[in-house]
Order: structure tokens, then C-alpha cells, then sequence
């Protein structure tokens, strides 16, 4: 007679597992510092904590992550810190003088779409991904205002940070979608 009740156990790549764990660790590893953004910039009203980090997880792993395991590496300028229909702004200049970052951008009536209004607040995050620090800007800036100038906190200074842009309205209900502006 021929057993046929033989379990045989399917070999799995170690390797593969690994390289999930390892995209997992990545991903929540960049967006920590950030989370209490995420969680107002990807949430709203009927959105829960949870599926709004969620939501900014599942954008890290699949855009944000690139490379084979072992050799993964974050590609800052494709990470969304914010989602939502404001409309963007169109940055026309953006200089960092020893630990201060000037900004400057173009407004005009035609970029004010649906929802947008001139008093949509500027929010600009800079991030040292190395550090694992991050700040936002203190004082309220307005769109109409058409430029910025922020003064680093003081684990920032002498350091490299990735620059982010986004909006929100004057409720903080409605948010834009983040802008990668560069390293500085």
C-alpha cells in the first residue's frame, strides 16, 4: 500500500520573509517621526488612527521602498506626508541659509481651485531621516502671504533635512497633497 496521508511541509524562502520584515521596519522607521502629521494630514472625520497610518504605510511600501532585499533603500522625493484635494503651491524659490530656509511661491487667482482659499495654511516639515527628526513650522503662514522664512530647531542645525510642503484650510479638515521640495 502507498501512504497518501504523508504531510509533507512546503519549504518556504527564508529570504522572502525576511525582506517583508525587513520593507516593514523600514517603512515605520521613516514615518515615526512624522506620525503625528500623518495622522491629521491622512485622517478625516470617518477616519480611524489606524487607517490613517495605515494609509501612509501601504504608499511607503509600495513607492517609497525600493531595491532587493538585502539592499533596500527610502527614496525621500517619493514619500506623501499628506494627502488631499487642496490645491498645491507652485514654489518658486527655496534656499537654506546656514539654519534657516526661505521659501517663496507664486499665487495667483487661476491656481485657486475647488476648496482652496487664500487662507489655506503653509505647513513645511523638515525631516533628517538619519536623525529621525522632525519639525513643522511654529508661526501660521498663509497662502496669500507668498513667502516664508523658518528658523531651524536646534537638532536640526548643521544637519541635511528633506523639505516638505503641504496645506491645510483654515479647519484643518482639508489638506493638500504633500510637495518634495528637496535635501538641504
Amino acid at each position: 500500500m502507498q501512504v497518501i496521508s504523508e504531510f509533507k511541509k512546503q519549504v518556504k524562502d527564508p529570504t522572502r520573509k525576511e525582506a517583508a520584515q525587513e520593507r516593514f521596519r523600514l517603512a515605520r522607521r521613516f514615518l515615526n517621526p512624522l506620525y503625528p502629521l500623518i495622522l491629521k494630514a491622512y485622517g478625516h472625520s470617518k477616519c480611524t488612527v489606524q487607517a490613517a497610518f495605515g494609509r501612509a504605510m501601504s504608499h511607503t511600501l509600495t513607492n517609497v521602498i525600493q531595491g532587493e532585499y538585502p539592499n533596500f533603500e527610502i527614496v525621500p522625493a517619493l514619500a506623501k506626508i499628506s494627502n488631499g484635494m487642496l490645491s498645491t503651491l507652485e514654489v518658486s524659490t527655496c534656499v537654506r541659509a546656514s539654519n534657516t530656509i526661505q521659501l517663496s511661491w507664486n499665487v495667483t487667482e487661476s491656481a485657486i481651485k475647488d476648496y482652496s482659499q487664500w487662507d489655506d495654511q503653509v505647513i513645511l516639515c523638515a525631516y533628517d531621516i538619519i536623525g529621525e527628526q522632525a519639525a513643522i513650522n511654529e508661526q501660521q503662514v498663509l497662502r496669500r502671504d507668498v513667502q516664508m522664512t523658518i528658523e531651524l530647531p536646534s537638532i536640526l542645525h548643521d544637519r541635511p533635512v528633506h523639505l516638505y510642503l503641504f496645506l491645510h484650510d483654515r479647519d484643518e479638515n482639508l489638506y493638500s497633497r504633500s510637495q518634495y521640495l528637496g535635501l538641504f
